[in-house]
């Protein structure tokens, strides 16, 4: 019977969609695919890790058909993927319950789980809820995630800590050894009672994948648990991390215990990084910052006895300072930023740094010294 006619191109969006979070090896079959779910001409595409599930539709189906079934994620991505944009593409299910992709030149023949084993995620009851656009969404996610640490025993450091409170939605991520804070003003937002939650690394690297990059209304959902968004016909559940995150404020330095500020030209300074970082120590990473009258050393080597070394004017006008960090903390902070300017405030004692963004209250980073 046949489910699905359509253009390649409408029945590949939405499996593109879906299809990010499934991964390969799965100790139970079913979550390797792909569950199609077709009434009428509406045809809903789910996939699931057991931690997050992503649903999404698509005017693709034959009218007066139902019915559901699942095939691989990848092989019905890669299918649709090699073949031309503009083509028709049928999906039928043959009498031995194989499914069919068929185009005028060809035929691709997969073997399908029943719908019934697919497992769906049942949602929470929602406690706090709020709107924002999907570009300030991705805004907070883009200047806070490159903090999150990537493998750590402490499970709660591999997220993203959303902070709901009165107007403002707070995003800070940390492995310790930098913390990224960034916040926005979300109209409509009155949120009496602070709410927290750790979203898992890999439901922001997934978002950050899917979100639209222009004011698409995204509908925000949080419970005890769970997170659920809601935008441009996604539907998106996750598991939240249950854990303590740090307290963020308390280590978070501010103009007054860090006063020495020196304003850098954002560009300059990441070519120099990238220049040193030719020389430097693949594993150890370390670079050293060497402050005097008006300007900035940086300087790299490694284990070859190797040395590269960049000259930048900087407005330093306080006792010389010798300060090392990870070159690759830095580039990535200077990667995601985009304004012409970064202010880095330092402590008279060599201490955690501080780094804004010229009249921006919204964006904060600390990073610690390495020791060279």
């Amino acid at each position: 019977m046949k489910h699905i006619s359509s253009p390649v191109e409408n029945m590949l969006k939405p499996v593109k969609v879906v299809s990010g979070i499934v991964e390969r090896n799965q100790s139970l079959p079913v979550v390797s695919n792909i569950l199609i779910e077709q009434k009428d001409t509406r045809v809903t595409f789910s996939t699931t890790d057991l931690d997050i599930q992503i649903r999404t539709t698509a005017e693709v189906g034959v009218p007066g058909v139902e019915g559901s079934f699942t095939v691989s994620a990848q092989k019905t991505s890669e299918i649709l993927s090699a073949l031309r944009p503009l083509d028709t593409i049928d999906v039928n299910i043959n009498d031995e319950g194989q499914a069919e992709f068929v185009t005028s030149n060809g035929r691709f023949t997969m073997q399908t789980l029943p719908a019934q084993d697919f497992p769906v995620i049942s949602t929470s009851n929602w406690t706090c809820s709020f709107a924002i656009p999907a570009k300030t969404l991705r805004y907070l996610l883009t200047m806070t995630s490159f903090a999150m640490a990537s493998k750590d025993h402490r499970y709660f450091l591999m997220g993203v800590l959303f902070v709901v409170e009165g107007s403002k939605l707070r995003c800070v991520a940390t492995d310790t050894h930098r913390l990224a804070y960034c916040e926005a003003e979300v109209d409509g937002l009155n949120q009496e009672t602070k709410v927290e939650a750790i979203v898992a690394r890999k439901t922001v690297r997934e978002l950050l994948r899917i979100l639209p990059e222009d004011d698409t209304p995204v509908s925000v959902n949080l419970a005890d648990t769970q997170i659920g968004l809601s935008f441009a016909g996604i539907d998106f559940v996750s598991k939240l991390i249950d854990g303590r995150f740090p307290d963020y404020q308390r280590v978070m330095p501010t103009e007054q215990t860090n006063p020495q500020c020196v304003r850098i030209n954002r560009e300059e300074l990441l070519l120099a990084l990238r220049r040193v970082q030719i020389l430097t120590n693949e594993k150890f990473h370390g670079i050293r910052w060497l402050f005097s009258q008006g300007q900035l050393l940086i300087q790299g080597n490694n284990a070859e006895q190797e040395e590269a070394r960049q000259t930048l004017t900087a407005p330093w006008t306080w006792p010389e300072l010798d300060i090392g960090f990870n070159l690759i903390y830095m580039i990535e902070l200077l990667t995601n930023l985009k304004n012409s300017e970064v202010d880095f405030h330092f402590a008279p004692t060599p201490k955690s740094v501080l780094v804004t963004m010229p009249e921006s209250e919204n964006f904060r980073y600390l990073i610690m010294p390495m020791r060279i």
